[in-house]
This record gives structure tokens, C-alpha cells and sequence, in this order.
């Protein structure tokens, strides 16, 4: 028996958008701002590379800014809350990675929600400029959680799956570019196995910037998709159209 697809939960950074040479932008400013040095005194600040690298191996943004900038938690906090400002500030372009439109198209009967730690307001300012702000019933960013339940934890992606499928029994996708993501899916299966909730999270791995070291994540993923076309073909296997010959085929097609 096939099971019921619900729908899909995207990440925003690395997944939905390529946002990399704006958030370097962006945390150039807030960290020399908080703390009063200029940013090439930070390593992973000096190059795009190594800022990629860096955000790959921290978990979250409070222990980037812990870590990687030496900043105390009240220093942390103080960038956090610049976060948004800096970012509808800054003129860097984001842009959505080639195929996003022609999935969230394919997959439009289904209903879509953003889970991520950047601002809900940067992300729905980006998504209102590329027109495809209605494709979201949802969009969860660092703000409407508490600061010590970000991700790995699952407040956030649990929140948005009560929200858009309630009382629903099924699969949802959750599609997300780092190695805390994946542990996200997996806390928030936990909680809703303990509450016999009836619905479970599929943990697709999206690596759209290049070859990631997702053998190394802690917790593997369900699924690793290197074009945002691939998700096609991972949502028929969990819906009921089917195998996915068809989807195949149209993929093939609209990458021609």
C-alpha cells in the first residue's frame, strides 16, 4: 500500500534559495558591528568558501556566532535580533536554485510549508519577488521559536506539520541542506511516534551547491536530491499517482 503524501516542508538557505554570498554579507556587518572588529580578523569570514564550509559543520546560527566569532550569549543574542534588519537591508543577490518554480508547479496539489532558521520576513520578501509567495500555506523562521529550541530541535517543523496537516495520518517530506535538518526530521519523528500521531516525516537531503559529506551526517537521510526536479520523483513514491515513469519523463523534459 502506498502511503498517503501529506505534503512537503522546505528548508529556505541551500535548499530553496542559494542565499551563501548574501548571509556572508550580511554577518560581515553584524559581527564587526556586535563586536567591534573588522570582519577579516574571522577566518571563515574572509571567503565565501570558507564561510560555506564553516556553516556546513556548526549547528545552528548561535553556535556559529559562539563559535566561529567567540561571541558570549548575550553577544549572540544582540546579532540575532540584527539579523532581519541587516538582511531586507542588504542588496546582495539571492536567488532560488534552477528548478524550484518547476517543482513547486509539478507539485502544486500538495500543501508546502517553510521551516528555517532565517528571518520569516527575508524569506517571504524573496519569495514575493520571484512570485511564489502563495505557494507557501506556512513559513516558520528563527523568530517564532525560542532561541534554545532552534534547530536540531523540532519545535519549529512540528508546528508547521500540526498546522498544515491536522490530525492527518500519512508522510510528510522535509527537504533541508544540512546535517541538522536531518536531525530535526528525526526528533520530530520521535515526538510524533510518542504521541501516536499517526504521521511520519521522510528526511530528503537537497545538495544543490555541490558535493556535501552527507555520509559523515550523524543521522543519514531518507533520500539525497542533487536538482530540486528529483523531489518529483521522490514525492510518487509516497503519493498515490504511482511509480513515477511518468514524472520521469517530465523531468527530463523540463531539464532539456
Amino acid at each position: 500500500m502506498i502511503p498517503s503524501l501529506k505534503g512537503i516542508v522546505w528548508d529556505f538557505d541551500g535548499t530553496l534559495a542559494d542565499t551563501r554570498a548574501r548571509n556572508l554579507a550580511v554577518n560581515r556587518k553584524i559581527v564587526e558591528t556586535v563586536s567591534g572588529r573588522p570582519y577579516r580578523d574571522f577566518p571563515a569570514l574572509c571567503s565565501l568558501e570558507e564561510y560555506s564550509a564553516v556553516n556546513s559543520r556548526v549547528r545552528n546560527w548561535r553556535a556559529l556566532y559562539r563559535q566561529e566569532f567567540g561571541l558570549d550569549a548575550v553577544a549572540a543574542d544582540r546579532a540575532g535580533r540584527l539579523w532581519t534588519e541587516s538582511q531586507l537591508a542588504d542588496t546582495t543577490p539571492a536567488v532560488l536554485y534552477d528548478g524550484i518554480p518547476a517543482t513547486l508547479e509539478a507539485l502544486r496539489a500538495l500543501r508546502h510549508g517553510i521551516v528555517s532558521q532565517n528571518s520569516a520576513e527575508n524569506i517571504r520578501a524573496l519569495l514575493r519577488q520571484v512570485e511564489l509567495e502563495d505557494c507557501f500555506a506556512m513559513v516558520i523562521g528563527y523568530e517564532e521559536v525560542p532561541l534554545a529550541r532552534q534547530k536540531p530541535e523540532p519545535d519549529g517543523l512540528l508546528r508547521c506539520v500540526e498546522t498544515l496537516y491536522p490530525a492527518e495520518r500519512g508522510v510528510v517530506l522535509y527537504i533541508g541542506d544540512h546535517a541538522t535538518d536531518t536531525e530535526c526530521a528525526f526528533n520530530a519523528n520521535e515526538m510524533l511516534a510518542v504521541n501516536d500521531r499517526g504521521i511520519r516525516v521522510i528526511a530528503v537531503a537537497a545538495s544543490f551547491d555541490g558535493p556535501a559529506d552527507i555520509a559523515g551526517w550523524r543521522i543519514p537521510p531518507d533520500h539525497v536530491v542533487h536538482h530540486p526536479l528529483e523531489i518529483v520523483n521522490i514525492a510518487a513514491r509516497y503519493a498515490p499517482w504511482g511509480s513515477g515513469t511518468d514524472l520521469d519523463k517530465w523531468c527530463a523534459n523540463e531539464r532539456s
